[in-house]
């Protein structure tokens, strides 16, 4: 006992020490871990901004294409546009959109290099005619100058002004290159705003402050929920990838295919046996009926089980009687079987078979005799 105290004190002393050591010498820190974007995020580049819009009390709607009567028909008096997914070659829709700002309407025009074919790119020049604006398509970078302090702005297109900019009727914003970007115009009661790709209204752009100030200059800062209810977005949305996608962007589908094709078919080779003739086992003769019957009435008598035995052929017979002929009682059941034994067996077989249905003790030795009996009187009933 005295040892025990000694060993557990030895133990604890040990465990005070490096409990002690861990708290002089370690530090217990929060650990950042990364959290992949959810499905919606992948599938939505703008939800901050969605999210943001209605939580300032603007409702955002958003449909995948657009034409005129989407606009004409709208609710919303702020519409975001990506060029791509609406019906320029409608002949009214230039005039329609300028009659649309003029009466109060923002239009936020995003460009890209889809729509630039012959028919669209005269749309669009009367429109950007109508505001003093000509639009470049192409990559224009130049790395000399960076200002962290600047939004962030696609490089797709660059835009230029015929007059220069003045308070309340024409506004533009330049990249760290001295580049315009974005054009907002003033017409009437309303503005056209266009740019190229507006990176700082994607989600993962959108916490920078030059981002955010700007954001809330374009969408928020001279709009109001009563007269101008809500921001209609038409735009395109990226198909959130699973498994399959992520397994051919990162890899070659067909590998995987192949490797389990080749898989399928060894598995199955090996558990499909090989065509032909079946080959047969000899069978073993079998004991003779005597030797196995003697066999189960040892082995029932050991248990002394030799009765329920013998009582379910007599329930069966009894069975096959009443439904056959009627019989019920005891002593016409023995008179029945009685005469069928005397057709063909002797004193023995009757005095065995009415001790069975007296439920005598079965001798185990007369046991294959009597199943012999039971088996005789069954197949003439």
């Amino acid at each position: 006992m005295r040892r025990n105290l000694i060993g557990l004190g030895l133990a604890l002393t040990v465990l005070a020490l490096l409990a002690l050591l861990a708290w002089t010498f370690l530090e217990i820190g929060p650990t950042a871990r990364w959290v992949p974007p959810s499905r919606e995020a992948r599938a939505n580049e703008y939800l901050a901004l969605d999210r943001w819009l209605e939580e300032m009390g603007h409702p955002v709607r958003t449909l995948d294409f657009g034409n005129l009567d989407t606009i004409s028909t709208a609710e919303e008096r702020q519409i975001f546009l990506q060029s791509s997914l609406f019906r320029w070659w409608t002949p009214e829709a230039v005039e329609y959109l300028i009659r649309w700002i003029e009466e109060g309407g923002t239009l936020f025009l995003v460009l890209d290099y889809a729509e630039w074919d012959i028919w669209i790119g005269r749309q669009l020049s009367a429109l950007f005619e109508e505001f003093g604006i000509t639009a470049n398509a192409g990559t224009t970078l130049q790395w000399s100058r960076n200002d962290p302090y600047a939004p962030s702005f696609g490089q797709d297109f660059s835009f230029e002004v015929s007059q220069e900019p003045a308070a309340g009727d024409l506004f533009t914003l330049e990249d760290w290159n001295g580049v315009i970007r974005l054009v907002k115009a003033e017409r009437g009661m309303g503005r056209l705003i266009v740019s190229g790709r507006p990176r700082f209204l994607l989600s993962t752009e959108l916490g920078n402050a030059p981002n955010a100030h700007l954001t809330w200059t374009l969408f928020l800062s001279n709009a109001t929920t009563a007269d101008k209810p809500g921001w209609l977005f038409i735009r395109g949305t990226t198909r959130a990838q699973g498994l399959l996608g992520t397994l051919f962007r990162h890899g070659n589908l067909v590998v995987v295919g192949v490797a389990a094709l080749a898989l399928l078919v060894v598995g199955l080779w090996a558990v499909i046996p090989m065509f032909g003739l079946v080959r047969r086992d000899n069978e073993k003769p079998g004991k003779p009926l005597r030797e196995r019957f003697i066999a189960e009435g040892r082995f029932l008598k050991r248990y002394g089980a030799l009765g329920f035995y013998r009582d379910v052929y007599i329930r069966d017979i009894r069975r096959r009687l009443a439904r056959k002929e009627g019989l019920s009682t005891d002593d016409e059941i023995t008179a029945r079987v009685l005469s069928i034994l005397g057709k063909t067996g002797g004193e023995r077989e009757s005095r065995i078979f009415v001790s069975a249905i007296r439920k005598e003790p079965v001798k185990y030795w007369e046991f294959p005799k009597m199943i012999s009996i039971f088996k005789t009187i069954l197949e003439r009933i």
